[in-house]
């Protein structure tokens, strides 16, 4: 089980750079830098082995949130 930030009240940018901190052990975490790219962000943490197999694929979401949501329950 991973702890990792929930989204609650926060911008997209602020989440993200907090998200990269709570999972730097498992290996190298890009940065965010605009928010119309969180999707392929995203794709980092569903392509990371380290993560486990149950990340939701950000390409399937159009709402940040609602994918920030799931790519926390799937990590508990």
């Amino acid at each position: 089980m991973v702890n990792i930030t929930r989204p609650v009240g926060m911008r997209l940018l602020d989440w993200a750079d907090q998200v990269c901190l709570d999972l730097d052990f498992s290996g190298p975490v890009g940065k965010l830098d605009t928010e119309t790219n969180w999707q392929n962000w995203g794709a980092q943490f569903f392509n990371n082995a380290r993560l486990g197999r149950n990340i939701p694929n950000p390409y399937e979401f159009t709402d940040w949130k609602n994918w920030a949501e799931r790519f926390c329950q799937s990590l508990q």
